[in-house]
Parts: C-alpha cells; structure tokens; sequence
C-alpha cells in the first residue's frame, strides 16, 4: 500500500467511532421524522381531495348573485348586434333604445 493509503486509513481508523454515531443519529431522525412527513403528505393529499371540491361549489354558488335581468339585455343586445347601451355596432342609434 502506498504512504497515501496509509493515511488515509489511519484517518478513517481514527474518524470511525463518531461517524457510526453520526449515522446511527441519522437513522434515528429518519425514524421519528419520516412517518411524519409520510403522514403530513398523505393528510395533505387528503384535504386537497375533499376540501378542493366544496370550495368550488362555494365559489360557484357566491358568483351565482348575478343580476339575471343585466345578463339577459346583455345577451340579447350582442345577438341582436347592439351593444348595452342600444347603439347598432356601427355607431347608429336603433329604435329599440329609444
């Protein structure tokens, strides 16, 4: 073996002890905090999966206070080709405004 070798061992040799304590430290932390950050993921998960839906549904039903008689007109004005106001989409007044 070269001198490096050596040295290198030796070094290893005399690292070992806290380096199994090191690891052994490790292994214990993933112990404790992997089942939890499994759990927090999948709780996570689950509340997406339930919660995602209902406040949909409460959104679409507080944006439903729409004023149906504004979205009618509004509806029949750009069929009929007039904007809101009655005004033909060329710029002329109609009948139907006045």
């Amino acid at each position: 073996m070269s001198q490096a070798k050596v040295d290198k061992y030796k070094e290893e040799k005399k690292n070992r002890k806290a380096q199994l304590e090191k690891q052994k430290k490790r292994k214990k932390m993933w112990k404790i905090i992997g089942p939890i950050l499994a759990l927090v993921i999948v709780a996570g998960i689950g509340a997406g999966i339930y919660y995602i839906p209902i406040l949909t549904n409460q959104a679409a039903s507080e944006n439903s206070d729409v004023d149906m008689d504004e979205l009618m007109e509004l509806l029949n004005s750009s069929l009929s080709g007039n904007d809101v106001s009655g005004n033909d989409v060329t710029g002329t007044e109609t009948d139907a405004a006045n």
